[in-house]
């Protein structure tokens, strides 16, 4: 992988290293290490999934400190992952090979990661339940179920671009609209017709374990952006 190029002055905080010179190649790979997070943190929740606490405990093994999750300006700093992990289920704490010298994007985002893990799930599951079962879903079923899951991922992580430009309020209204949609995604699985279906109804089960971890990852963030929006508002009395 390529070096950063620093314009000058010593190594420190990221703001101080300058412009960062990769190539193409060097982007690809960075994107491939991200997918791999996503893979880990799919990793731990297939094997926590019926833990209540699930979310935290992944948390806690993918490295994330409380402050991760946070959406203070300050802790929207560079994150620490220590070290590149595979889709294995290895815990976080296991000896790095080297320092993490990647930069800081959304990719890296526990929240981004987590959003893309579930729905990855919801998505996946409904597409292999439709080609093994084709008469049992309808094309409006599907297709309104299919625009949900993609407006409530889509206005997720517009929330983080959101909080990563410091709009707080932005996020909010983006935060509202994924909420709309995950109720609408509830809605339809609620409507199916399970029947003597046991895959249906794992299928239905399953998905709305996700959408409800979805769903408290949404209000965890909205709850914080409120918080920050009232600090502002008095700093400013």
């Amino acid at each position: 992988m390529s070096n950063f190029d620093y314009e000058g002055g010593p190594e420190g905080d990221w703001e101080e290293r300058g412009e960062l010179v990769w190539n193409e190649f060097d982007w690809q790979q960075y994107l491939k290490r991200a997918k791999e997070e996503i893979g880990r943190f799919i990793a731990f929740y297939t094997q926590l999934t019926d833990r209540a606490d699930r979310l935290d405990i992944i948390a806690h093994k993918m490295g994330w400190d409380h402050d991760d999750w946070s959406v203070k300006e300050s802790d929207w700093d560079e994150l620490d992952r220590g070290g590149l992990h595979t889709a294995s289920g290895e815990d976080s704490d296991a000896e790095s090979d080297g320092d993490d010298t990647d930069p800081y994007t959304l990719h890296r985002h526990p929240v981004f990661i987590v959003t893309r893990g579930l729905y990855y799930y919801l998505k996946r599951s409904w597409e292999l339940a439709m080609i093994r079962h084709p008469a049992g879903f309808s094309p409006d079923t599907s297709w309104r179920y299919g625009n949900s899951l993609h407006q409530g991922e889509m206005d997720s992580i517009l929330a983080l671009q959101a909080l990563d430009m410091g709009d707080f309020a932005l996020a909010v209204c983006h935060l509202k609209s994924a909420l709309g949609a995950i109720n609408q995604s509830l809605r339809i699985l609620q409507s199916l017709p399970g029947g003597n279906s046991i895959k249906l109804r794992t299928l239905c089960r399953q998905s709305r374990i996700r959408l409800f971890d979805q769903r408290e990852v949404c209000l965890r963030i909205m709850r914080d952006c409120r918080d920050e929006i009232r600090r502002r508002f008095k700093e400013e009395e």
